[in-house]
């Protein structure tokens, strides 16, 4: 009887183990998006962010910038991510550069609160580290996200820019 329970014991255990391993499996992309947290996400916005950045680039003697659609789904990722965490970090952005086949110089901004394209780039021209990323002489495409969450700053935005 002893040698069963502890049999029993053993298989209960290993069944446990599998269910937790598939549990945390499935956690890790449902805990960057949840439904309830993220209400909706664009990149719609890139175009009018490449226009700008272009005139403020080409102004300090750098070459405009056009939208990648790669950029698009890296920017994308990224604000999904922040708006459902409610803080902003770049997390594993040479993993995410990777992910989405982007080589090269890249550099990432991240910003909460804006409402507006504008508003997010403005926030970024005045931050030294952000404006520096975003006069990168080696950028030639942007892409650009925001994600609009139920939380503390509501919409988040993720810049990506690359050679």
């Amino acid at each position: 009887m002893n040698a069963a329970r502890r049999v029993f014991s053993m298989r209960a255990l290993f069944i446990s183990g599998l269910v937790a391993l598939g549990l945390a499996g499935c956690a890790g992309d449902w805990a960057l998006t949840p439904k309830d947290a993220v209400l909706a996400s664009s990149t719609s916005d890139a175009a009018e962010a490449a226009r700008l950045i272009s005139a403020y680039r080409v102004s300090k003697g750098l070459s405009p910038v056009t939208v990648d659609s790669q950029l698009n789904k890296a920017a994308e990722h990224q604000a999904r991510a922040v708006a459902a965490a409610g803080r902003l970090s770049h997390g594993s952005f040479a993993g995410r550069m990777d992910e989405y086949g982007i080589i090269g110089y890249s550099a990432e901004n991240l910003s909460a609160g804006s409402d507006s394209v504008d508003g997010a780039i403005g926030r970024w021209r005045a931050s030294p580290g952000h404006n520096s990323n975003l006069l990168m002489p080696q950028a030639r495409k942007i892409g650009l996200a925001r994600a609009d969450a139920n939380n503390r700053y509501g919409r988040y935005w993720a810049l990506v820019l690359g050679q």
